[in-house]
């Protein structure tokens, strides 16, 4: 007997390489992981792959143009048509909830076969409706091409045949998954133009969030099972601080736009927001409640209201600058997609030049609409350690938690600084578009 499979298979980084005169010799590293060149030698180093598989593989595992009808799944509707024309419709409908236990078609169907593949760099899954020993073939006709026309070997420990309606294969940080919900029903027209409900998404392949991933994804925000504050950004702006959160978990919500359950995101945004308020409470020397208090706002997106949080920083003569958090929407997009060539925009200005435009001293605070910005520089970074021994002022120990050689000031704490003068201490404000 034939049944379903998913094979999925997986390549890892190499750990050989080629020389130009076709000589095996050992590397030290390998292709470098995570850096730029890194998708773009695998695409090279694997077109070889794609075009084994595209010419060979799936044609060789495709054949038949659908799946024989299932006969006990059309015995049983017929029999429901037959005592619903008759009026026994409780009859009927016994009949036809035995039919949505089964399969439409013969899932089974020697037939029938379909071999799908996809690759990411060097990540690569391949989808297959056939029998598990056909799956192995599949398999073993990979690991010999690997060996003898790439000099690559596959590895056990990522190379995986997986059941797809009992397991789920996982592929660039989603689970794939076949679907299964006979109670999930649309409607459409049949043949004869008549609106039915028909079960929609059997046998279909879902991309899922792990549960794993979701605990990995809030556990950077937590400490033992609670939300807590992230001393690196205690010594940037508000609007830097927000601006960091929203662009995190924007970042992530739009990678998982294709999961079903991409609803699950919503404990991330709980969690990551606790962490939020908790940071600016402890930059403040505030509570959380006074934290929700000052930033709180109603977000208009797409005619939905969301509760969210703002920081706006006010510039004379100047549309002011501001950083929101919330106002994205949990919905999942089943034909979404990730633009990784976006628009090259020119002329954006660098983070010291945004600095500046803010016009806010980066030591008391305060908004110096009038008076004169300037910027503190320093050689190195090392030089921040000179004060070994002594205790640091304050403003050393800020430009070494930004890790930043500059530091945007008002022309008071500049000269204070340069004099060895104590800065001006930080201004709390109370108003939410005053960050003075």
């Amino acid at each position: 007997m034939t049944r379903k499979c998913h094979a999925q298979f997986w390549i890892g980084g190499g750990e050989s390489d080629l020389s130009a005169d076709h000589t095996f010799n050992r590397t030290l590293s390998g292709v470098p992981q995570g850096s730029i060149v890194s998708p773009t030698l695998s695409n090279i180093l694997l077109d070889k792959l794609d075009k084994f598989v595209e010419t060979t593989l799936i044609p060789q595992d495709t054949r038949g143009v659908e799946r024989k009808p299932n006969k006990a799944y059309h015995n049983l509707i017929s029999r429901a048509h037959y005592y619903f024309k008759k009026g026994q419709e409780e009859v009927a409908q016994k009949f036809r909830k035995q039919a949505q236990q089964l399969p439409a078609m013969d899932i089974y169907d020697p037939e029938f076969r379909r071999l799908k593949y996809s690759r990411y760099a060097d990540d690569f899954v391949l989808g297959f409706t056939g029998p598990k020993s056909e799956a192995e073939a599949i398999k073993q006709q990979l690991r010999t091409f690997l060996q003898e026309e790439m000099k690559l070997n596959l590895s056990e420990e990522k190379t995986l045949i997986t059941h797809a309606r009992d397991q789920a294969a996982k592929f660039l940080g989603y689970e794939v998954v076949t679907l299964q919900e006979n109670r999930k029903q649309s409607r459409r027209a049949n043949t004869h133009e008549k609106v039915m409900r028909c079960r929609s998404i059997n046998g279909r392949i879902g991309l899922r969030i792990a549960y794993k991933t979701l605990l990995e994804k809030c556990g950077r925000y937590m400490r033992k099972g609670r939300a807590i504050h992230r001393t690196e950004l205690l010594n940037e702006s508000d609007l830097t601080i927000i601006a960091t959160y929203q662009l995190e978990y924007r970042g992530i919500v739009n990678y998982y736009r294709l999961a079903y359950n991409l609803c699950t995101l919503g404990r991330l945004k709980w969690i990551m927001e606790q962490s939020l308020t908790k940071t600016l409470a402890c930059k403040h020397k505030m509570s959380v409640k006074q934290i929700y208090r000052k930033y709180r706002v109603n977000l208009d997106v797409d005619g939905t209201t969301y509760k969210g949080l703002q920081v706006i920083v006010p510039r004379e003569g100047k549309k002011p600058l501001s950083a929101t958090w919330g106002g994205i929407a949990l919905l999942w997009d089943s034909e979404a997609s990730i633009n990784d060539q976006p628009q090259v925009i020119w002329g954006t200005r660098s983070e010291l030049e945004k600095r500046l435009l803010a016009q806010v001293c980066e030591a008391c605070e305060v908004t110096r609409l009038t008076d004169k910005i300037e910027v503190h520089h320093i050689v190195a970074l090392k030089d921040l350690n000179t004060y070994n021994g002594r205790e640091k002022p304050d403003w050393v120990r800020t430009m070494a938690a930004r890790k930043r050689k500059t530091l945007v000031l008002c022309k008071t704490c500049h000269d204070n600084l340069h004099a060895g003068r104590p800065l001006r201490k930080k201004q709390v404000s109370c108003s939410r578009t005053d960050q003075t």
